[in-house]
């Protein structure tokens, strides 16, 4: 008797796994959107990794450069010489210190009482002027040989104010800008003089909020210096009054562009230039002010921190009123740097973004009261020391914590998944330790898995890729490792590493799954 054929699909399924594959969380931090919502390439945290176009990699180190100062330093400003050859000085409560070259300091350069400075370049012809004030001590001026700490009777003099309520300084069209404390008025000289009789303009009239004036900047509708440069005067309470012209003095020649809401400002030093752009760090984000005083409000989306605007007006709400505030641009690795301080002379973070790509992250371990540039390099102070940044693989000898989250995926299938294997791709200059794991539907947990050691190796299958080297220096790691949540819809990638002596760069991953069902 014949027996009927066995028809397709009717005996047991052998289950079939599933191989993704995908990039590294070049997107950077996002503490903006949904989990559900993020692109596959942001990550939920991403922590002293710093996102390029194509990889995402460690941040360099911190390493003791000057030492021996009087005083916590507060501030460092730094004096650009005619001929080139360019200083840096370290302002603390005792005095100013020459920091320019790495040990121990030497004697005071001026005396001071009060470290918290904000400082501007200034030529007038003759000599070039570093310029700092505090609105407790006498600003201090330096020529390149001389400090001199100015009043109504120096060489040079400012008369018509008493010096030491001068609180914030800047310059607009060849002319400085003196800003008084406890005041809505700001001071200015004769366009191309570095002292003189000081003239006020009194903005009490113009602010609807009242409160002091905070700062003065330039902004420009042209990236450059020339006719469509603007005064900007700064409010405590979120005013930006906007004037165009060159001289206060005159009708004919200087009149009020607007008002306009943008926020109030984090501290004195809320105000940097990135280009031709004026950026403000304001309670709301950093922003171009170009997009404040266009749009005629202060809508999130023109943020430079708009990815991470959460957190941003997280820590502004909570830390607004800390000294510590600043944004600065580090050519060297195209970033601007936001320094968040939590506590002063205590923990400080920076918000990080990739000025190329927009992308974010956080750095932590680089406790900073003010950060400065030197001859192309990155230094910050901190208690009595200056330590230059960016550099090595560690953090004055100790481990940097490198830590990253991918953005939750569901891969395009919403069945559960299995998770299998997961294997992080890193490039590599040395052995390295590392721990990787997976959280599911939207868990935050800690990494579980034991960390792993892997040496590095140019081996891909049998053969060598180019030289065999992604990087200079550095090859491919692959390892495998079984993580410790292993069941759910949509799957994040966790990869913690503690490191003091290596580069690592985090290209991709690839994970193996068995779909399952719907629940």
């Amino acid at each position: 008797m014949r027996s009927p054929l066995r028809g397709k699909g009717t005996g047991p399924q052998q289950q079939t796994s599933v191989v993704k594959t995908f990039p590294a969380p070049v997107g950077g931090w996002n503490a903006r959107d949904a989990l559900a919502a993020m692109k596959p390439t942001d990550a939920v945290t991403l922590t002293n990794w710093y996102p390029r176009p194509s990889y995402v990699e460690f941040r360099g180190g911190h390493a003791s450069h000057a030492t021996g100062i009087t005083g916590t330093g507060k501030t460092l400003a730094v004096y650009n010489a005619l001929s080139g050859s360019n200083t840096m000085y370290c302002y603390t409560a005792s005095g100013i210190y020459d920091v320019t070259s790495a040990g121990a300091v030497g004697a005071s350069k001026l005396s001071r009482t009060n470290g918290k400075h904000q400082w501007t370049m200034f030529g007038d012809g003759t000599s070039n002027w570093l310029i700092a004030v505090n609105g407790v001590d006498k600003p201090a001026y330096f020529d390149g040989t001389t400090w001199t700490a100015v009043d109504n009777a120096t060489t040079p003099a400012l008369t018509g104010l008493t010096t030491t309520d001068i609180i914030g300084v800047s310059v607009f069209k060849g002319r400085l800008i003196f800003v008084q404390k406890s005041s809505l008025s700001f001071w200015y000289l004769t366009a191309g003089a570095a002292g003189g009789a000081l003239t006020e303009f009194d903005l009490s009239g113009e602010c609807s909020k009242g409160g002091y004036l905070m700062a003065t900047a330039t902004w420009t509708r042209d990236g450059g210096s020339g006719v469509d440069d603007f005064f900007v005067a700064i409010t405590s309470e979120g005013e930006a009054i906007v004037y165009q012209g060159s001289n206060p003095s005159s009708a004919v020649s200087w009149a009020k562009v607007g008002s306009y809401t943008i926020g109030k400002p984090l501290g004195r030093r809320c105000v940097s230039q990135l280009g031709g752009e004026c950026v403000i760090i304001t309670e709301n984000g950093t922003f171009p002010l170009s997009s404040l005083l266009q749009s005629g409000d202060e809508r999130a989306k023109y943020a430079l921190s708009f990815k991470i605007q959460n957190a941003f007006v997280d820590a502004a709400r909570t830390y607004g009123s800390t000294f510590g505030w600043k944004a600065i641009t580090y050519p060297a690795y195209d970033a601007l740097l936001v320094n968040v301080p939590y506590a002063e002379d205590g923990t400080h973070y920076q918000y990080v973004m990739n000025l190329t790509t927009k992308a974010w992250t956080k750095f932590s371990g680089w406790n900073a009261e003010d950060f400065a540039i030197l001859s192309g390099s990155l230094y910050f102070c901190r208690s009595t020391v200056v330590y230059k940044a960016w550099t090595g693989a560690d953090d004055n000898g100790s481990n940097i914590s490198f830590y990253g989250k991918q953005a939750f995926s569901d891969f395009g299938d919403s069945r559960n998944k299995h998770m299998k294997l997961y294997m992080p791709m890193l490039t590599c200059n040395g052995s390295l330790a590392y721990a990787s794991d997976i959280d599911v539907d939207f868990a935050d947990t800690e990494v579980l898995s034991t960390s792993s050691t892997a040496t590095s190796s140019s081996v891909w299958g049998t053969a060598t890729w180019g030289t065999s080297l992604w990087g200079y220096g550095l090859e491919i790691i692959r390892q495998w490792s079984s993580p410790t949540e292993w069941q759910g819809r949509w799957l994040s990638m966790k990869l913690k590493i503690d490191s003091d002596n290596v580069t690592v760069q985090w290209t991709g991953n690839t994970v193996i799954y068995e779909p399952g069902g719907p629940i």
